[in-house]
């Protein structure tokens, strides 16, 4: 008796069967009206994922904060130790993916970090005083490397 009530529940039907029968209804039917309801939001879903792509590399952007550079370039043990950074860390950082740019003050002439969004994380590619900015294409580094 439990079993036809699980059952029902399972097979859409409303009334569970009364106590002491034996007959079981046949599994009810999709009607064109449940049909409807299951295709509207599989086309709301799919017009939401369409609109993902903007937000998310907005999201990739705003993750280029100074901590996260800063714990990227700190886990780049050659170039980390290649640099020297003052107490007010990775300052003015600017993005365009998949490439951010940031400077820092130190007590001799200063410089420049470039980083590139790889796998999810922020990876330094060059640093230093010098021209960092010769694998980003020319538009994007007009934009983040000046």
């Amino acid at each position: 008796m439990a079993a036809a009530a699980i059952l029902s529940a399972c097979t859409g039907q409303q009334d569970a069967p009364a106590v002491g029968s034996t007959t079981t209804a046949p599994p009810a039917t999709m009607t064109p009206a449940a049909t409807t309801a299951v295709v509207a939001p599989a086309q709301a879903t799919t017009s939401a994922q369409a609109a993902k792509p903007a937000p998310a590399k907005v999201s990739v952007c705003a993750s280029a904060t100074e901590a996260a550079l800063e714990a990227a370039l700190k886990a780049d043990e050659k170039l980390s130790g290649a640099l020297i950074v003052d107490g007010n860390g990775l300052q003015r950082i600017k993005c365009v993916l998949p490439w951010a740019f940031a400077r820092f003050t130190n007590e001799i002439d200063g410089g420049s970090v470039l980083f590139t969004h790889r796998n999810g994380t922020w990876v330094p590619v060059n640093g230093g005083t010098g021209e960092l900015c010769e694998e980003v294409p020319p538009a994007t580094a007009k934009q983040i490397c000046y």
